[in-house]
Formats: C-alpha cells, sequence, structure tokens
C-alpha cells in the first residue's frame, strides 16, 4: 500500500502542475486579446476625439458665418425700413409723379399746375429728366 501512494502523489502533483499550467496559459491567451481590445479602443477613442475637433471647428466657422448673415439681414431690413419710410413721403412721391409726367413730355406750365411745383423746380425737373 505504501508503493501505492508512492505513485499516487506524484500523479496528483503532477496532474495538479499540468492543471495549473492550463490555467495560466488560458489567462495569457486571455490577457493578450484583452490588449488588444484596450489598444482598439485606445484607437476609436483618439478617432472619435478628432472627430469632436473637426465638429467643433466646423461649428465655429458655421457660428461666424451666421453672424455675418445675420448682419447683413439686419443692415438688408434696416435699408428695407429706410426705403418703406422714403415711399411714404408725399414729397416723394410728388416728385416721382412729376418725373414720370417729365418722362412722357410734360412741360414745366404742367408740372407747376399738376404739382404744385415753384417755376425752378419743374424747371429743374424736365432739364434732368426731359427727353
Amino acid at each position: 500500500m505504501n508503493d501505492y501512494f508512492l505513485w499516487l502523489i506524484p500523479a496528483v502533483l503532477l496532474s495538479a502542475i499540468i492543471t495549473l499550467w492550463l490555467i495560466l496559459n488560458r489567462r495569457q491567451r486571455q490577457i493578450s486579446a484583452l490588449k488588444l481590445l484596450f489598444q482598439e479602443q485606445q484607437r476609436q477613442i483618439t478617432a472619435i476625439k478628432d472627430e469632436v475637433h473637426e465638429l467643433r471647428c466646423g461649428t465655429l466657422g458655421v457660428g461666424t458665418r451666421v453672424q455675418d448673415v445675420e448682419g447683413k439681414l439686419a443692415q438688408a431690413i434696416e435699408r428695407q425700413d429706410q426705403l418703406a419710410k422714403v415711399n411714404h413721403d408725399p414729397q416723394t412721391k410728388l416728385y416721382g409723379h412729376a418725373m414720370k409726367m417729365v418722362e412722357l413730355g410734360a412741360s414745366v406750365d404742367d408740372l407747376i399746375k399738376e404739382c404744385d411745383l415753384a417755376r425752378g423746380e419743374a424747371e429743374l425737373l424736365v432739364s434732368l429728366h426731359g427727353k
């Protein structure tokens, strides 16, 4: 029976060593796989950081362009308001009507009668806009 134990102890130790070696080998493969996964994730993080940076720069450019467009729009609205005020001015309408009359061939006397203009104004309009 002692011989049996003499062979049993080395067999158990050998099987324990083989089992530990297999477990260690498996863990090393898992560590290698995790390292590769970590490297891939680091690469993806770097790519995402670059994309975010590009988006941020693009957004700043768009923001600047929007501000420029808003400024131009404000100027256009202001100019439109000024033109609307000018078009509502009765004096401006009167001169516009007088210029149309001159283009259609009206005389200085016609302008004086129709538009209540002074002779000098009527003569000036005829000389500027007459044919």
